[in-house]
């Protein structure tokens, strides 16, 4: 069967063949994974590049002189978020009020000088957070792009107190460095620079509840296109931070899957989070990769298919569907 790749995959598999470093190599290979089509005719590529994959991630991060240690973090959690911002546009904040993290926050610039994770919880799941050191124009280190690169999603934060300067001055240098932020919920951008890597994102305004924020992001709205799902904030108030979890949610583009044993109840207290148009097989191989070489069949309740139905490793899943492996 032939792979039939996609314009994107080539986009990422061009990537890897010019990267250097290590992390720069993992998020090439991590987006291949991401876009490869899944079928048959791509078994053997998919292996392959989860073995590439498997091989980096247990090399050793090579240090270089005066470089300091490798700033790679672990993707934890249902998706992982880069907050992507100038100086003093409150991705601090937001990462202290939605998380168990302690970055630093303080009321001047250039707070934020290393990578900052936490875990943001929403409903029966958690997504991790990455607060980033800002983006200027004196100097941002290599790791930071890299960090944006590899994530599955980006926040754009910008303050209500400067939005056109904090939204010029991240477009500016992210595409310095070959990133594309593109609307979360639409599809990538059919036109695409060779190289490029691009990324979804949402747009959060924080400080809204300064005097005249509405009025400045209205007359922002006017000046530029905003492309992105907006998701207005004030760590001070609360405004807005419930509509966060939901919003990362669907940007992410994921499904809950819920599994249960034969004859038992299901687990509805953890389930497993898979890229929306997953399959039954992909579950298997996130529960064990020895019951994925053994799948015979599984028993699906929910909307993909009648409560009990029994399915091959092919069939795709749909959000929220209890699923029964049986191997």
């Amino acid at each position: 069967m032939p792979a039939n790749l996609t314009p994107v995959y080539r986009e990422a598999e061009a990537r890897f063949k010019a990267a250097v470093t290590r992390e720069e190599k993992m998020a090439a290979l991590e987006e291949m994974l991401r876009v490869i089509p899944k079928h048959k005719g791509t078994e053997h590529l998919q292996a392959d590049l989860r073995s590439r994959l498997s091989k980096l991630r247990q090399e050793p991060a090579k240090k270089k002189p005066g470089k300091g240690p490798s700033h790679k973090i672990p993707k934890e959690g249902a998706g992982q978020v880069t907050l992507v911002g100038a100086p003093n546009s409150g991705k601090s904040s937001l990462v202290a009020a939605l998380t168990h993290a302690k970055p630093d926050v303080a009321p001047y610039p250039m707070t934020t000088l290393k990578a900052a994770p936490g875990m943001m919880p929403y409903e029966d799941v958690a997504i991790q957070l990455i607060d980033l050191p800002p983006l200027c124009h004196e100097h941002v280190e290599p790791w930071v792009y890299d960090l944006i690169r590899g994530s599955d999603l980006a926040w754009i934060v910008i303050s209500a107190k400067a939005p056109l300067q904090g939204l010029e001055l991240v477009e500016e240098l992210i595409a310095t460095k070959a990133i594309g932020l593109y609307a979360a919920g639409t599809d990538r951008p059919e036109t695409t620079r060779p190289g490029w890597t691009y990324k979804p994102a949402i747009l959060v305004v924080t400080g809204m509840d300064l005097p005249g924020a509405q009025d400045d992001l209205d007359a922002l709205a006017e000046l530029v296109e905003l492309p992105w799902p907006q998701v207005p904030v004030s760590t001070t108030t609360a405004e807005g931070m419930d509509i966060l979890g939901p919003a990362c949610y669907r940007a992410l583009d994921i499904i809950r899957i819920y599994t249960k044993e034969p004859r038992k109840e299901p687990d509805m207290s953890r389930p497993f989070t898979l890229r929306r148009g997953s399959t039954v097989e992909d579950l298997a191989k996130a529960i064990h990769k020895e019951i994925a070489q053994g799948i015979k069949f599984a028993r699906v309740w929910g909307t993909s298919a009648f409560d009990g139905q029994s399915v091959h490793e092919h069939h795709v899943l749909e959000e929220g569907d209890v699923v029964e492996v049986h191997a």
